[in-house]
């Protein structure tokens, strides 16, 4: 797929100076700006090097202004303009846009994006016939078994052919929601490197698989109400309280090793191999573990240890240890 060859392009550092994204897939055009983003843009330099303008908003000459002017920290500039379908430029306007897209600033990547763009408009005719133009228009679902296979390999998981699709069948022909479900099926994996139709079977679709990932994942945001909200939704479904303090487990140990790791001052790939772990779970629990200290972590374990003795052990209602498990550890 044309879409994956731009952003690996994009990640080995070949920024063309013009893009123009053109079709109704938002997702894709979302993954191009976020791989540019993530190649061009650091904490440091956002506010010098990241420009984001809507079209109804502001004029051609805001943009092209913004391309043109140096960063003052150097490096290449990322210019965002959205939603040009919903406004009509003037002539002159045109006329400049066109003069410049025919000989951009190289310090800077400019990218502009439309959800549907008329091809017998002159303007769109020539902006599609650019090097930078893609289309982002939905696929077909035949198309989409392959790519979401490709998608799991470059995260380092083997998803055979019925897995794939298995879950086409089951989504659709929708890339951003495939894309969340195979999450969800890859940190189901773990350190599993081949996903089966089992797991497939198993998560994508689920109401009580997604709530169970929904209540892990507000809970390592320390997002307490919310947390306490998704459990009570899981044990109304029936789920086992073992089961989900099992999976909170799970993430919290990722999250203790990671941070261990981290303050070893390792990067992902050598964390990734000291875990015997895929990089995409570390990359995912580097998202966290800003929320917790070291002292916070290993005191979430002895609750852990706690809430597991009192769920076999004690009689008392699961619900009540698994909420203040819950709060103890996003108080922490």
């Amino acid at each position: 797929m044309l879409i994956d060859q731009i952003i690996h392009s994009i990640n080995e550092g070949e920024i063309a100076p013009f893009y123009f994204l053109y079709g109704s897939e938002s997702f894709y055009r979302m993954e191009i700006i976020q791989a540019l983003s993530h190649k061009l843009i650091t904490p440091d330099n956002r506010d010098f090097n990241l420009e984001n303008f809507d079209a109804r908003e502001t004029s051609v000459g805001d943009w092209l202004g913004a391309a043109k002017i140096l960063s003052f920290l150097g490096g290449i500039k990322l210019i965002v303009v959205r939603n040009l379908h919903d406004t009509t430029l003037e002539d002159p306007e045109q006329k400049l846009l066109l003069e410049y897209i025919t000989n951009p600033e190289l310090d800077s990547c400019l990218v502009i994006t439309v959800d549907k763009a008329d091809k017998k408009r002159k303007l769109y005719k020539t902006l599609i016939a650019q090097p930078g133009a893609l289309s982002c228009e939905a696929p077909q679902e035949a198309s989409l078994i392959n790519w979401v296979k490709g998608r799991a390999t470059s995260f380092g998981y083997n998803l055979n052919t019925e897995a794939a699709r298995k879950m086409v069948d089951s989504v659709g022909a929708k890339p951003g929601i495939l894309a969340k479900e195979l999450e969800k099926v890859m940190t189901y994996a773990g350190k599993e490197s081949r996903i089966s139709e089992t797991m497939v079977a198993e998560v994508v679709g689920e109401i009580k698989t997604e709530n169970a990932f929904l209540l892990t994942e507000a809970l390592k945001e320390k997002k307490a109400e919310k947390a306490l909200l998704l459990l009570k939704n899981q044990l109304d479904q029936g789920e086992d309280p073992i089961k989900i303090l099992g999976l909170i487990a799970w993430q919290l140990r990722t999250l203790w090793e990671v941070k261990y790791y981290q303050a070893q001052k390792y990067g992902v790939q050598k964390i990734a191999k000291q875990m015997g772990a895929k990089p995409f779970l570390v990359e995912k629990a580097m998202q966290y573990t800003k929320n917790f200290n070291r002292s916070n972590l290993r005191k979430g374990m002895k609750f852990l240890f706690e809430a597991d003795r009192e769920l076999k052990t004690s009689g008392r209602d699961p619900q009540g240890i698994l909420e203040t498990l819950l709060l103890r550890i996003c108080s922490g």
